[in-house]
């Protein structure tokens, strides 16, 4: 054979071996660690490398991905009870957030707030004054009805079933009323401190905006 053909049969022949070789689909392989740390290889997913993780290989053996082990019922419990935390976290952060702006928006400055926690604290306790004086009368109608009937016992008659109803029914009404009056209380003290709170952080955001305009206007 001349070394034309020679040549030109040489390169036909490389030519379709680059072609097959182009053609080949690559292999995937699995490489885990076992309990005891060894690595292994292999064609397939054993459930050891389900149970520890695996890697997804090439023919090089390059890592194309990881497969994170199989959690525990546990696990999966504590990572859902983890991402809810996260996310009520994130929402009390954004509540928080809006709650501020609504703040700073609707008082231009403290005295106004200020005004508006007094105005307030101020109608709550109208209205502890005004359910107090409601206690004192019923009080007083409850001493009325147990001197009338300590009245019939020292003139040695009956204290009659009506009025024993009326004595008991008052002694709730008494105690109804007492309870509302230490209920508003409760929640007047309550809304007082709610009230210092706002105030501190009124006061925080508004030193914050004070320094961010300072740093800008050294900018």
């Amino acid at each position: 054979m001349r070394p034309n053909l020679l040549f030109a049969s040489f390169a036909l022949t490389c030519f379709a071996a680059a072609a097959v070789a182009q053609n080949v689909t690559p292999t995937t392989h699995f490489r885990w660690h076992d309990a005891q740390g060894v690595v292994h290889y292999s064609d397939s997913i054993p459930p050891e490398a389900v149970r520890f993780g695996y890697d997804v290989v090439d023919d090089q053996g390059l890592l194309v991905r990881h497969v994170d082990r199989e959690k525990t019922p546990a696990e999966r419990a504590a990572a859902a009870a983890e991402a809810a935390r996260l996310a009520a976290a994130k929402r009390a952060t954004e509540q928080q957030e809006l709650a501020d702006r609504q703040l700073l928006s609707a008082y231009p400055n403290e005295a106004e707030l200020k005004e508006a926690h007094q105005a307030k604290l101020a109608q709550m306790q109208q209205s502890i004054n005004t359910t107090q004086s409601n206690l004192r009368s019923q009080e007083q109608s409850l001493a009325d009805l147990l001197a009338h009937a300590a009245e019939l016992e020292r003139n040695g008659q009956p204290v009659p079933a009506y009025l024993r109803k009326r004595v008991a029914d008052q002694r709730q009404s008494v105690a109804d009323e007492r309870n509302e009056v230490a209920r508003m209380q409760r929640e007047r003290e309550q809304t007082a401190q709610q009230f210092d709170a706002e105030m501190q952080r009124y006061r925080m955001l508004r030193a914050k905006e004070q320094q961010a305009e300072a740093a800008d206007g050294t900018l």
